[in-house]
C-alpha cells in the first residue's frame, strides 16, 4: 500500500511505499523532484501541485505518468549531440566537424570529430566542391584518426566561450592558432572545400 502526507511543517510532501517501488516509479519520483529519506523510510519533495498529483495518482495504486525527462544544456544552450564546424587551410580549405559527447560544467564539453552524413556533392571546379551534409543531432561515430582530437574515444574537453554582444549565443571553442569550431544551428549546412594537386 502507498500513503503520502502533506508535512506543513517543511512545506512538503512525503510519500510511503509498502515496499521498494519499480524502478520506472523511483526514475519518476527523481524526475519530479524527490529523494529518498533512508532514516524515514520515505520520498519527499517540496509541495507543488504536480507533485501532489503525482502522490495522489501513486496512492491510488495507478501507474505513475512517464514524464519527458528535460534535456541537460549549459550556459551557451549546448546539448550533448550538438554539432560544431570549423574550416581552415592556407592553400586549400578543410572542413572538419565535432560533435559533443559530454557537458562538463557550465562552460565546458568533451568533443570528438565525427563525419556528419553528406545529402550532396557539387562540383565547383576541378579542384573544389560544395559539400551539403546533414545535422541529425544523432550521435555520430567519431573518425579513426583526428588532426585536432587526441581523445577520439573519450573527446577532448574543449571550453566554449562567445564573443557575442548577450556572450551566450554564437558559442564556439579554439582548436588551434588558426582554427575555432562554431556550433552548426542548421538542418543542413552547404560548406566549399578546395584542393591542390
Amino acid at each position: 500500500m502507498t500513503t503520502y502526507r502533506i508535512n506543513e511543517e517543511f512545506n512538503g510532501i512525503e510519500i510511503t511505499f509498502e515496499s521498494k517501488p519499480a524502478e520506472d516509479v523511483r526514475s519518476t519520483l527523481k524526475e519530479n523532484g524527490f529523494r529518498w529519506h533512508k532514516a524515514k523510510g520515505l520520498w519527499y519533495a517540496k509541495q507543488n501541485a504536480q507533485r501532489l498529483e503525482l502522490a495522489e495518482i501513486l496512492a491510488a495504486g495507478k501507474e505513475a505518468p512517464k514524464t519527458k525527462k528535460a534535456e541537460k544544456t549549459n550556459k551557451f544552450g549546448v546539448k550533448v549531440g550538438d554539432l560544431f564546424r570549423t574550416s581552415w587551410g592556407y592553400e586549400q580549405t578543410n572542413n572538419d566537424f565535432f560533435q559533443v559527447v559530454e557537458l562538463v560544467g557550465s562552460m565546458s564539453v568533451r568533443v570528438r570529430e565525427v563525419c556528419p552524413p553528406v545529402v550532396n556533392r557539387e562540383a565547383v571546379s576541378g579542384m573544389s566542391e560544395d559539400i551539403t551534409i546533414r545535422n541529425t543531432n544523432e550521435m555520430l561515430p567519431a573518425t579513426s584518426s583526428s588532426v585536432f582530437i587526441k581523445d577520439q574515444e573519450k573527446g577532448d574537453l574543449k571550453r566554449l566561450k562567445s564573443f557575442a554582444a548577450d556572450g551566450v549565443s554564437n558559442p564556439q571553442f579554439n582548436l588551434t592558432s588558426f582554427a575555432d569550431a562554431w556550433k552548426v544551428e542548421a538542418d543542413e549546412i552547404t560548406v566549399y572545400e578546395s584542393w591542390y594537386a
